[in-house]
């Protein structure tokens, strides 16, 4: 009898699927950090086209003593009588006027004289037009007895200090940027030639 077939091999078990590839989650990428504010400028909301620069100023300080409380004397006012005898108007000339206090001797105190100094500071751009006008008026007051300086500030001045501080600083002052210049004119267009006498 014929020998007897063998068996088929046997096919080789299929292979294992390949592992699936995870798919990038649809997770939301990371919001971008807030934009930060700008920081605020010192000055109010400015109009169109000024912006804030360090300018180079001059400052003019004047010092006078004022036999008053401090709580009794009205800087506004103050400030308001300094700025004409300091010739310091806005905008070229900032006025700062501060006030402290007199240490005194228990003598004066049993006396209740308290003393105030006053100082008002006129701080003009070094390049304005007005900066000869602000240097002459501050030294002319620091020139004033008592009893004139007192005259033009209304208050009771028992001191004025003869020297005046001048010194040269920067501050930021809000300017307007030069306008821009103007386009060249163009030249005025030749006059058309003459036209041809007739025949």
């Amino acid at each position: 009898p014929p020998p007897p077939t063998p068996p088929p091999p046997t096919p080789p078990p299929p292979a294992p699927p390949p592992p699936a590839v995870p798919t990038p989650s649809g997770s939301p990428s990371p919001s971008p950090p807030a934009p930060l504010l700008p920081s605020r400028p010192p000055f109010s909301p400015l109009p169109e086209g000024i912006v804030v620069e360090e300018v180079p100023v001059i400052k003019f300080t004047i010092v006078v003593t004022i036999s008053a409380e401090v709580n009794d004397i009205d800087v506004t006012e103050l400030e308001a009588s300094f700025r004409p005898a300091q010739q310091c108007f806005l905008t070229e000339c900032k006025l700062t006027v501060t006030l402290h206090p007199v240490e005194q001797s228990a003598a004066r105190r049993a006396l209740q004289t308290a003393q105030t100094t006053a100082s008002s500071t006129a701080s003009v751009f070094k390049d304005g037009n007005t900066l000869s006008a602000v240097r002459n008026a501050n030294y002319v007051f620091a020139r004033n007895s008592a009893t004139q300086a007192g005259n033009i500030l209304n208050q009771p001045v028992s001191e004025v200090d003869p020297n005046v501080n001048e010194r040269e600083d920067t501050e930021p002052r809000a300017v307007a940027p030069p306008p821009p210049s103007a386009p060249p004119t163009p030249p005025p267009p030749s006059p058309p030639p003459p036209s041809p006498p007739p025949p």
